[in-house]
């Protein structure tokens, strides 16, 4: 149902109040990622005091090898829709892949998975130049969760309520569009007033409606009736809000970093060893008896040596502190990151050392059983991402179709002799030629292509056959065999 100007302000507002509640989490959470997190915050005000300027741009860091580890093993392959035809299974959509390779999604799917990773949450916008053009191609861009809300229906998460893209322009205004289920409404102000937190009821006044042109209105129809707008979350919750994947990990990732600053002071302080000297005669000052005691006599270097005519006198080093101690206590916390992120070791160390495929396979088993969660969660979504695209192009059979399916790559890593054996015991179980092609990793557009490079090997070697006038073809005559080119 179309809602009033007045309303219309007072959502934007809302919506405006709780995405800038969320940023201060969201900047911690990002600055661990980069390493630009407060690396002392363990350290005592006297060690701050000292050493705090010298080592204020380092951070040893491990959050982004735990937000990277999941992140990277999650890759959409294409997309089935409906039960299938004759009573085959579904094939992957041409015209989804096509979609999804015109948004050049193979490189933004995997942006959108990190950044959902860092900052708990990701956001897909599907539109097009011109909804109501059923030949329009749809648009589906990546957003930041820094810019980006999306709000439900009360008790019902899976209904969109509205949803706010906020960002600052480079003419010193702001920009905010609010996106309705039947209505998108564009506003404009002046960037002033953008960090500013203030009751709904006192800013009302300060976005008025954008208007760019003759032809840009500040208000049109939503023509696909749905928000557009999509949420990726990760760790998703039932009332708890969604956490970054390092939030467990930030306060080792600090006393880490204190650890490794430590080591670096005492290094210094064992490159360049206290000395202590005993039964040393001082120089005395002729006029006065005074013994002299000047600093810059013990202010030795490579060039300067020290010289006693006292028979008594002796002259040592201090021990320097054992590094070995701050090396074992760094290795203990990176072993607790690792359990916590269930990040495997081959990620977190260097160390391994003739490890079979077999104990690397149980040490990343962690991390595959919670990558394949989030891709269950994670699919939903960009299912539903697919459904609106069709919804754009008036394809309200695709974009309606509650069976849609996202087809992942493998979220394991294996050799290529340990996917190839198994790829063929499966083979062995009866399993189709096109999912053996989909285990293996290849998209659906290169199945196609390898289905018709197939059908013309089969060509090939039945005209080489009826013109051979031999009985047996041959290893030719199984070329255009899907399952046997699988066994091969």
């Amino acid at each position: 149902m179309p809602v009033t100007e007045q309303e219309a302000l007072r959502i934007t507002r809302v919506l405006e109040e709780k995405l800038l509640q969320r940023q201060a989490g969201i900047t911690i959470a990002n600055e661990f990622y980069r390493g630009k997190s407060e690396h002392l915050a363990f350290a005592s005000d006297r060690f701050r005091a000292a050493f705090g300027g010298l080592f204020a741009g380092f951070s040893d860091n491990w959050c982004q090898v735990v937000c990277d580890a999941p992140a990277e093993r999650m890759t959409p392959l294409g997309f089935r829709f409906g039960d299938g035809v004759d009573g085959e299974p579904a094939a992957a959509d041409r015209e989804a892949q096509r979609i999804w390779q015109t948004n050049k999604m193979d490189a933004w799917a995997r942006i959108a998975h990190t950044e959902m990773m860092v900052k708990s949450r990701a956001f897909v916008l599907v539109w097009a130049e011109n909804p109501d053009d059923n030949e329009t191609e749809p648009q589906i861009t990546v957003e930041d969760a820094t810019q980006c809300i999306v709000v439900y229906e009360p008790g019902n998460r899976s209904r969109r309520k509205a949803a706010l893209k906020l960002w600052d322009g480079e003419d010193s205004y702001s920009y905010a569009t609010l996106y309705l289920p039947d209505q998108i409404w564009k506003w404009r102000r002046s960037a002033a007033a953008t960090r500013l937190i203030l009751p709904s009821s006192a800013a009302l006044a300060t976005w008025s409606p954008r208007a760019v042109g003759k032809l840009d209105q500040a208000v049109i129809d939503n023509p696909l009736n749905r928000v557009p707008m999509l949420e990726l979350v990760n760790r998703q919750r039932l009332v708890d809000p969604p956490s970054p994947e390092h939030e467990q990990v930030m306060p080792l990732q600090r006393a880490v970093n204190k650890l490794v600053v430590d080591m670096l002071v005492a290094a210094e302080a064992g490159a360049f060893p206290a000395r202590w000297g005993t039964g040393i005669d001082l120089p005395k000052d002729p006029r006065t008896g005074q013994e002299i005691d000047d600093p810059e006599m013990w202010r030795l270097s490579v060039s300067k040596m020290l010289r006693a005519s006292s028979p008594d006198a002796k002259f040592g080093n201090f021990a320097a502190a054992d590094l070995r101690n701050f090396v074992t206590g760094i290795e203990m916390l990176i072993e607790h990151v690792g359990a916590l992120s269930r990040t495997p070791p081959s990620y977190m160390t260097g160390k391994l050392v003739n490890v079979n495929a077999e104990t690397l396979a149980e040490g990343a088993a962690g991390l595959v059983a919670k990558t394949r969660d989030k891709t269950m969660f994670t699919g939903e979504t960009w299912e539903e991402a697919m459904r609106l695209a069709f919804l754009v192009k008036g394809d309200d059979k695709r974009g309606t179709d509650p069976l849609a399916e996202t087809v992942w790559g493998s979220v394991e890593y294996r050799t290529e002799a340990q996917h190839v054996d198994a790829v063929l015991k499966k083979k062995s179980l009866g399993v189709p030629w096109r999912q053996l092609m989909e285990d293996l990793g290849y998209t659906p557009t290169q199945i196609d292509r390898m289905e018709a490079m197939l059908e013309k090997d089969a060509n090939r070697a039945a005209r080489a056959l009826a013109f051979s006038g031999v009985d047996d073809p041959g290893p030719l005559a199984s070329a255009g065999d899907p399952a046997a080119m699988g066994a091969a």
